[in-house]
């Protein structure tokens, strides 16, 4: 196998509605920005300007709930939101994640025709391969339920599945899953989307925001102490994500959360010969460990394997995450399940591994 690797090059964000809410004016510099004075006081101040926090911020705003806060200590959607594979599936193991899950396809879809800002939603469906009786047992049952709430989905062959993904070795599966009305987004995209129109419904966003630690007098928030003074408040949502443990602790009051992030890799091919198509169906290998979706023509491709690599840091030192250091010797098992999958990659340049925190 012949792998070239290039150097990470980092796609600018540069969208509409990016500068809208940045600092809380338009167009506002680094310097403008810090001089941006915090309201005193607000019913909600939500930490974190990632997917989560952005999301609770436009539901709440929908919701009618007036005087929000958004602070976020960097840059909106630029922390582990911004390198998310934005697989976007609704076969679950429970029925309540299955809705969940489903909302979010249908609230995405629409996201776009509310906030003018693309989200690179594209529905591609999803296959979910079987090796084992087992496998396929569990992914009838999964087909079930989604068929009981309403979401198309079926068993498939194996023969089916190479008609789906030409691509695919096939010879080692019994069954699969066909969820047709899945999809891919761009996650930070989506981020930023939902914080464009929770400003539009009056939530206040400030980036470049650090929130030190959160004020409790008798067992109930008070407010919230930021590196540019106090906000009062009488709710706090901490969507801090690899950060919310640490701020947790920090609170006057500590709450302990049981989140903690591991190292998460994921590699970007250059486009095959014959370009992919972009509503090629994404595959998940549960028994290989791998996900594989398409990705400008190319293959994007990760997994989860059997021993992660937790991160220690210091959070709050690093305000935006950046890429992670490559460890091409932990992700050989994965990209092995991969070429398994797809013989075909073997000779197709790699852009680039991606290392970036799971939460």
């Amino acid at each position: 196998m012949s792998y070239r690797l290039l150097s990470v090059v980092r796609r600018q964000r540069t969208g509409r509605g990016w500068q809208n809410w940045s600092s809380g004016r338009s167009g506002a510099s680094a310097a403008e920005a810090h001089s941006v004075a915090l309201p005193a006081q607000a019913q909600v101040v939500i930490c974190g300007g990632g997917i989560m926090g952005t999301s609770v911020a436009y539901h709440l705003s929908k919701m009618g709930w007036k005087d929000i806060v958004l602070l976020e200590q960097g840059r909106l959607a630029a922390g582990s939101t911004r390198f998310c594979a934005g697989i976007l599936s609704t076969a679950r193991h429970l029925t309540i994640e299955q809705k969940m899950a489903d909302y979010s396809n249908k609230l995405y879809h629409q996201l776009e025709q509310e906030t003018g800002i693309q989200t690179g939603y594209i529905r591609t469906g999803s296959v979910f391969l079987a090796q084992t009786q087992d496998r396929l047992i569990s992914l009838k049952r999964i087909n079930s339920r989604l068929n009981v709430i309403g979401i198309p989905s079926e068993i498939i062959s194996p023969k089916k599945v190479a008609e789906l993904h030409p691509l695919l070795n096939v010879h080692d599966l019994v069954g699969a899953m066909h969820v047709p009305e899945d999809a891919v987004v761009s996650s930070a995209d989506v981020a930023l989307a939902l914080a464009s129109a929770a400003s539009q419904n009056g939530v206040q966003i400030y980036d470049r925001t650090s929130i030190l630690h959160v004020m409790v007098k008798k067992g109930q928030v008070t407010g919230v102490e930021t590196d540019k003074g106090q906000i009062e408040c009488q709710y706090f949502v901490n969507c801090a994500g690899q950060w919310a443990y640490e701020l947790g602790l920090s609170n006057e009051e500590p709450v302990s959360i049981p989140l903690h992030a591991c190292e998460h890799f994921y590699l970007l091919t250059r486009p095959l010969e014959t370009p992919l198509r972009s509503n090629t169906p994404t595959i998940v290998d549960a028994d290989g460990r791998i996900y594989i979706r398409n990705w400008q023509g190319g293959i994007l491709s990760g997994g989860f394997e059997k021993n992660p690599k937790p991160i220690f840091t210091e959070g709050k030192n690093q305000l935006e995450i950046q890429n992670l250091q490559e460890d091409w010797d932990h992700f050989e098992p994965l990209l092995s399940s991969l070429l398994r999958r797809m013989p075909d990659l073997e000779t197709l340049e790699i852009l680039k591994l991606v290392n970036c925190p799971e939460t």
